[in-house]
């Protein structure tokens, strides 16, 4: 076993005979167990040493219906996952390869985990598993894929009011008036990722976190990790954070644009060719070319909830335009090729919201329907995209995104039936309850006058 020198990282890296005791030797006491559901939203449990030997082959059980639910766990009948099955369990089968030690909860590990039911049979809606198998397909083209994801998100007071005023990205000053509150933030998230850069951004009291750039899967439990652990961290501080989308009207949303390539099996970066005026591979541009091919059936992956859609604006550096770019952050997708190891493109339409194992396995899903079917992006667009009416905009209303995901004949086939029926009705459910709720600033407008 070794674990990287240069890095905050404590993470397992042994066999399945080796982890009770790499667990004893690290003072480890309890294990938490965790999965995560089509939210994104991280559900487990604590178990204690002698729990988790017991239970880490078999996997820790779970009241299946946990997973149709919505955000307020309301939850959909006829899904497979409750009365149907007596509400019984599903499993949560640990993954080795995600064990790692905590920093900011002593003497305790967390390893993610792989959805399965009783019989061995994986849980197809799982996202770690939707995540897996485009990466297995991927792998089958000879390809690897790496991911980065860059967070923005805002550090609130304890009622979820604003900490900070006035507007000024990267402004050291502002920055400083928060260096502990900051430090504390990254030491915990450092068991987690590697970070490149953390800087202050536009809105009052937000921030951006970049991370080293790495293997998709391990990027993906990585981040989902990151944004748990800093709102826990929040937490014990008495303050908290966000990752919504649009969570103020006048202030900035939250971005969490996903940077992306592909590696050859000689180790060459599969995006980038020397030869091309542009510095890009047919391969990249076919991965693009699927991007854009099914960017409004997957745009609900992308903008989960109704919010999402707020972020959405002109001239806000929230892309509107389903185009691709070279270096342009006005295109829905934006290609990068300062360097060859560097060329990647850069989805930078999510918010800080989406499901990251969800986000990555619909974005594999595309690249590789672009690939096969060599689907051609035409020439990237230039200049303020968002002033052009001739490119095709994103819509900002969220039934419509619902509209296209529902139609949609290729997402069946290109990520399952079973993800397709129950990721679809979990937002219509959202939908119906959005729409039906009279809100306070509705009351505000109307009550009066009407």
């Amino acid at each position: 076993m070794t674990e990287k020198n240069h890095s905050n990282i404590r993470r397992f890296t042994g066999g399945d005979g080796e982890v009770m005791d790499w667990l004893r030797s690290n003072g480890v006491e309890k294990i938490r167990v965790e999965w995560m559901d089509m939210h994104g939203i991280p559900r487990g449990k604590r178990v204690s040493l002698n729990t988790f030997d017991e239970l880490r082959h078999k996997g820790v059980p779970f009241a299946a219906l946990l997973f149709a639910i919505d955000l307020q766990a309301r939850w959909l009948r006829n899904t497979r996952f409750g009365e149907e099955i007596g509400f019984g369990d599903f499993y949560a089968v640990p993954d080795l390869n995600s064990m790692r030690l905590l920093r900011h909860e002593p003497n305790t590990a967390l390893c993610l985990t792989n959805l399965h039911w009783a019989d061995g049979r994986p849980i197809a809606e799982d996202p770690r598993n939707l995540l897996k198998s485009g990466l297995d397909q991927l792998k089958e083209l000879g390809f690897a894929a790496n991911a980065a994801p860059e967070f923005e998100f805002y550090f609130l007071t304890s009622d979820f009011q604003l900490s900070d005023t006035g507007e000024n990205a990267y402004a050291m000053l502002k920055r400083w008036g928060f260096r502990e509150e900051e430090q504390a933030l990254i030491d915990a998230a450092s068991a987690h990722v590697d970070y490149e850069a953390c800087n202050y951004e536009f809105g009052p009291g937000q921030f951006e976190i970049t991370v080293e750039y790495g293997e998709a899967m391990d990027i993906a439990d990585a981040g989902h990790l990151f944004r748990s652990t800093l709102k826990e961290t929040a937490l014990a501080m008495d303050r908290r954070v966000t990752f919504m989308a649009k969570p103020y009207t006048e202030a900035a949303g939250s971005s969490c644009h996903l940077h992306f390539s592909l590696v050859n099996e000689d180790g060459s970066n599969a995006f980038a060719d020397e030869h091309d005026p542009l510095k890009i591979s047919q391969v990249c541009r076919h991965f693009i070319g699927g991007i854009l091919a099914h960017f409004e059936e997957l745009a609900v992956v992308f903008l989960p909830y109704p919010n999402s859609c707020k972020r959405i604006a002109p001239e806000s550096f929230a892309p509107i335009s389903i185009a691709w770019g070279m270096d342009n952050r006005v295109a829905a997708v934006r290609a990068i090729n300062v360097t060859p190891r560097g060329t990647r493109i850069e989805l930078r339409v999510p918010g800080g919201d989406i499901c990251l194992h969800l986000a990555l396995a619909a974005l594999v899903a595309a690249g590789l329907d672009g690939i096969k079917n060599e689907i051609d992006p035409g020439p990237p667009a230039q200049g303020h995209l968002d002033l052009d009416a001739s490119i095709p905009k994103i819509t900002t209303d969220w039934s419509k995104l619902l509209d296209h995901f529902d139609e949609s004949a290729w997402i069946p086939k290109a990520m399952g039936a079973d993800f397709f029926e129950l990721f679809g009705r979990i937002k219509r459910m959202e939908h119906q309850r959005i729409i039906s709720t009279v809100v306070q600033e509705e009351r505000d407008e109307l009550i009066e006058m009407i």
